[in-house]
């Protein structure tokens, strides 16, 4: 490379590029390997599912990247998690199942980018035996009605039985995901997660949370994924 961008970049000389491709490609195959192990054990809906597949995958080159970029420099780890704890993720995880793929994910592009390749290699068809063996009852039973999250604003003084009630005659699988007061404590926003009853609809469960006591305000939000 030219001597003036090399002299722009003095850290690169760490690490020779053929390296840095070897790792980085190799954190996408195995990231790919997490992605199908998923894919292949997933508990709900194959469209479902794509999503998550596409962020495991892309995760472990991310998480790789920034293996390499902190090296065994203590300053740069400290700079990178204060630059990321900025990012914030509103998404909800359903399923516990998710969250331990995305885990092996960030395990997987950490260990690579580190060049410590024989964790993943090991490691790998470990957490593959261990989701094909406790899949069974997940495909038995798939869900076939849509996720959803549902945000109420209600007065403080409303009550809650009428609401609880409501959810539960609408939605399986129902829980309370966040309470914090809006508008200067003039309101209070109360978010649930669940899954429509079969036959359910969320028009009926909006009009039916309309006609609760207390209730200001309906938003019922849909993944993408389970819009058709």
């Amino acid at each position: 490379m030219p001597a003036w961008f090399t002299d722009a970049f003095p850290s690169d000389a760490e690490l020779r590029w053929m390296n840095i491709v070897i790792r980085l490609l190799a954190a996408l195959v195995l990231g790919s390997l997490v992605s199908i192990i998923y894919a292949t054990t997933r508990r709900r809906h194959a469209a479902q599912a794509t999503d998550l597949s596409q962020t495991l995958l892309l995760l472990a080159v991310v998480i790789a990247m920034i293996t390499l970029a902190i090296g065994d420099s203590t300053a740069r780890a400290f700079s990178l998690v204060g630059a990321l704890a900025i990012v914030r993720f509103r998404s909800v995880v359903e399923d516990p199942r998710d969250t331990a793929f995305v885990i092996l994910a960030v395990a997987v592009g950490l260990a690579v980018g580190a060049g410590f390749i024989l964790v993943p290699l090991i490691g790998l068809p470990i957490a593959a035996i261990i989701a094909w063996a406790f899949c069974k009852n997940g495909r038995d039973a798939p869900f076939s009605a849509p996720s959803c999250r549902v945000i109420l604003r209600t007065t403080p003084d409303s009550p809650a039985g009428p609401i609880q009630q409501t959810l539960a005659t609408h939605l399986d699988a129902l829980r309370p995901r966040r309470i914090e007061t809006v508008k200067k404590g003039a309101l209070v926003e109360l978010v649930y997660s669940g899954r429509l009853k079969r036959d359910g609809d969320g028009h009926t469960l909006v009009r039916s949370l309309q006609a609760c006591p207390g209730v200001a305000g309906v938003e019922v939000v849909f993944p993408e994924s389970t819009v058709r």
